[in-house]
């Protein structure tokens, strides 16, 4: 899958997925910045090594690679990164906190498609999951796709506003 931003964002967006995690909300917006770096990866092997851990992209000729870095004040408590060569999104949580940050995606494939997606927030120094898009979530050539990040599983305390992109298998 490619990714190609469409417009200028609205806002940043986070993916984020797990089994567990709390529901409360543990950050004030204002006390958070988020940083994104954007690959044309049809330039890439490239890498960044930002945020909570080292990224590497692949080439994947016509794609874009998505990186977003989640700062509390300065420093660094969760990451997203959209890897469009094998149609993967990582998702990590740093901040033993007991809560975790929350995104909801959205698409179209005829209907509305839908998803929400987040860290685990357990003890772990560094939670992260791996998401697979090309199983129940698959974008196909050509889709817009919609991220919004939020601080609560209800999804009632958004941090951003919406992110758009369109997809390239």
């Amino acid at each position: 899958m490619r990714i190609r931003k469409v417009a200028v964002s609205l806002g940043m967006a986070v993916a984020f997925t797990g089994a567990s995690a709390t529901t409360a909300g543990a950050y004030d917006n204002s006390d958070l910045s988020i940083q994104s770096w954007e690959y044309n990866t049809g330039d890439c092997p490239c890498s960044n090594s930002s945020g909570l851990d080292y990224t590497g992209f692949k080439k994947d000729v016509g794609g874009e690679a998505l990186k977003l870095v989640v700062k509390k004040n300065g420093t660094p408590v969760a990451q997203v990164e959209f890897h469009p060569s094998d149609e993967l999104l990582y998702v990590y949580d740093g901040k033993n906190d007991g809560d975790t940050i929350y995104v909801r995606a959205q698409w179209w494939e005829g209907l509305k498609k839908e998803a929400t997606y987040w860290a685990p927030g357990t003890s772990e120094e560094l939670d992260m999951n791996k998401i697979e898009m090309g199983a129940d979530d698959d974008l196909d050539e050509g889709e817009a796709v919609y991220f919004r990040l939020y601080d609560d599983k209800a999804l009632t305390d958004p941090i951003t506003d919406w992110y758009d992109y369109i997809a390239h298998a």
